[in-house]
């Protein structure tokens, strides 16, 4: 394939279109003509994370421009919100498991890629599998349940059922095959695909028809029989076919040389001969050679009996199943259904030890008798898998799935196959298609994180943008939220996301008033002007209640002893302080207090309470300060004077409460204040060098 030809396929691929309805709808059904000329349309505004959709009513002209007549219903003042759906809750468990299996395959290849080998990727491609399979069971039990057929679930199946046909191949040609030590032949491995994958013919058909014999007369005059066991013959379905000849062979309709011949083929379509792992190649071609020879000479027997006076349909069918057997690509090819029968029967009976280099060319024959242009998503994923045009492959894979393109790209690249053909995309595939697939989870509000590793886990600078712009834009709706984003943030080590979701939480705790909760985030990401912040909000509930009750939040920030914050270790101070003041240990209470003010851990505009609070103690019948004691403090109280913000509050501002240690106290101000401490500092000098 040119490079032209890659990249303009990779292009020109788009997502496909989304219908969006409105339940129940802006304006009555069938009236939409009536409405629309009434200068009314609709406008929509995308939320740029989430599924949600704004849509409103709108004028096609201004309304100044139209006349007055037109009418305005209620309706059209509204603004609707809905949501549109990118994956169905359906999903859920199948996007969540295979999830599981996606990081532990980008674990264990980051690891040791080359000791984890094919076994190792083989193990996860079946997980995937098992991931398809459980989802398709789980949507056709659920309508079983309900009764009724979906057409929901009818798509969704047929997408799995896709997904799993494709997996499944490409398991076959890139893994199973190559496994060490194993038969490379991909005859078996390619027939217990298309068995599996497109079931024909149907057990239960076959059933049906023996049920409905009661002898042998009775089953050959059935006119599904001959039919049914030329398809088991495509199949392979040696030991049915077997046993259906078999049983047909007595009945007394049944020519002398049909009955016969049936009981040949019954025998040897038994004797077919099955390599096994320890056998050789040569010993096995042998007896094939053996097997293929009598099935020639069986078929030309039954072709010399064929006479155009006598007509013996059930002897032409015979012969028909005889040269598939041998191998006729003719008569394989009219009786094949699918392009996939054909191939398989090929392979089967005319190249059982081929290998999957050799499906191409095989292919090539028998998509030489089909029309193509009809073939469907799946069948040109296939043809593109088979032949190894990844671009192709990948391309078709995104039309049935992001989730199938993404994962398969990604086992692609673990294997080596990819970087060939990494320079026909305009892009990184891998990347791309694990992009896709992000953005497509991301509006799900379960999934918003599986989708965030997507992006992540692409190994690339636009991925990792990705997850930090996604994940620093999305709504905060809850605690376990908030820290599911910050563990997705540590993975992948957004520390600038860490900070402004860690600002973010502690905004948000601010304002609904869980201030020890705020103070933590704040902690985290030093943000000590904002803790500065709370604790001043902190002390001004106390100066305006009266009643410090800030305590349990500093225990709950301080648990541990890793924050370290000045504003902090005051309000703890100061909370020790006021209860060894409640419990009569003043002496006690004064060296906090003196700390308080020696440390400097106070705000300036708190320094005022705190001299206001020692009068108590400098004034108490017990000497609390000694006279260097009170000389720091009049030393503090002279450095406020002298503060020019202090000062000019102690000028304007008066006191709002009453001492925090009198109820019958009247409000004085600052001015007045101050003058009492300076007066109950000199009576404390007095008394301390009386006591000297």
């Amino acid at each position: 394939m040119s490079r032209i030809k890659g990249v303009d396929k990779f292009v020109v691929e788009r997502e496909k279109e989304t219908a969006l309805h409105l339940k129940p709808g802006v304006f009555p059904l069938g009236r939409q003509s009536e409405w629309a000329a009434q200068n009314r349309t609709l406008t929509f505004a995308l939320h740029p994370l989430t599924a949600g959709v704004a849509v409103s009513v709108a004028g096609k002209v201004p309304r100044e421009n139209i006349s007055k007549d037109i009418k305005v219903y209620a309706p059209d003042e509204r603004v609707y919100f809905c949501k549109t759906v990118a994956v169905s809750d359906a999903r859920l468990p199948f996007a969540n498991d295979t999830h599981a299996v996606f990081l532990a395959m980008q674990s264990i290849m980051g690891q040791d890629a080359e000791e984890v080998g094919v076994e190792g990727l083989l193990r996860m491609s079946a997980l995937y599998r098992e991931a398809m399979l459980q989802q398709v069971r789980m949507l056709q039990d659920g309508e079983q349940q309900q009764q009724k057929e979906s057409e929901f679930v009818e798509t969704e199946v047929e997408i799995f059922q896709s997904m799993h046909a494709i997996w499944h191949l490409l398991e076959i040609i890139y893994l199973t095959t190559n496994l060490p030590g194993l038969n490379t032949s991909v005859v078996p491995y390619y027939m217990e695909w298309l068995n599996f994958n497109f079931p024909a013919p149907l057990a239960e058909d076959g059933q049906r028809i023996a049920d409905s014999a009661r002898d042998a007369d009775a089953l050959n005059k059935n006119t599904e029989l001959w039919p049914y066991l030329k398809k088991l013959a495509l199949r392979g379905h040696m030991t049915t076919l077997a046993n259906m000849l078999e049983q047909v062979a007595p009945a007394q309709d049944l020519s002398a040389p049909s009955a016969r011949w049936a009981r040949e083929l019954a025998r040897v379509s038994r004797e077919m001969p099955l390599g096994t792992s320890d056998e050789t190649t040569g010993s096995f071609n042998a007896r094939w050679r053996r097997w293929s020879n009598e099935t020639h000479d069986i078929a030309t027997a039954i072709g010399s009996l064929f006479s155009d006076e006598k007509d013996d349909p059930p002897l032409r069918s015979l012969f028909r199943i005889a040269e598939i057997l041998r191998g006729e690509v003719d008569v394989i090819s009219e009786e094949g259904e699918l392009w996939q029968d054909v191939l398989g029967a090929i392979l089967l009976y005319s190249e059982p030890t081929a290998q999957a280099d050799r499906l191409p060319t095989l292919a090539q024959v028998v998509l030489e008798q089909f029309q193509t242009d009809e073939f469907t998503q799946l069948d040109r994923a296939l043809v593109a898998l088979i032949n190894h045009d990844l671009a192709e492959f990948l391309v078709y894979s995104n039309q049935i799935d992001n989730w199938l393109s993404a994962h398969t790209s990604d086992i692609m690249d673990h294997l080596g196959i990819l970087e060939e053909w990494r320079s026909v995309f305009a892009v990184d595939p891998r990347a791309h298609f694990l992009h896709l697939l992000g953005e497509k989870y991301l509006s799900h509000q379960d999934l918003w994180h599986v989708g965030l590793d997507y992006f992540g886990q692409s190994k690339t600078l636009t991925g990792m943008s990705l997850v930090e712009e996604s994940i620093v834009r999305m709504p905060l709706e809850s605690d376990r939220k908030a820290q599911k984003m910050l563990d997705v943030c540590a993975k992948y080590g957004l520390s600038t996301a860490i900070d402004r979701i860690h600002r973010q939480l502690g905004r948000q705790k601010w304002q609904r008033g869980r201030l020890g909760a705020a103070i933590g985030h704040f902690a985290r990401v030093g943000d000590r002007n904002a803790i500065g912040q709370i604790c001043d909000q902190l002390w001004a509930e106390y100066l305006k209640s009266g009643k410090l009750t800030y305590g349990p939040i500093i225990d709950g920030v301080m648990a541990g002893g890793r924050l370290r914050h000045d504003r902090l270790q005051f309000l703890t101070q100061y909370r020790d302080f006021h209860e060894s003041y409640k419990a009569g240990d003043f002496i006690a209470a004064g060296r906090l207090l003196l700390a308080i003010l020696v440390d400097e851990t106070a705000p300036l505009h708190a320094i005022p309470d705190l001299l206001v609070d020692a009068i108590p103690l400098l004034e108490g019948d017990s000497l609390v300060f000694s006279a260097d004691d009170t000389f720091e403090l009049m030393r503090c109280a002279e450095a406020l004077t002298q503060s020019p913000l202090v000062k000019k509050s102690i000028d304007t501002a008066a006191a709002d409460q009453m001492l925090p240690w009198s109820e019958e106290s009247p409000a004085t101000t600052r001015q007045d204040e101050l003058g009492i401490f300076n007066v109950a500092c000199a009576r404390n000098l007095a008394r301390s060098f009386v006591v000297l």
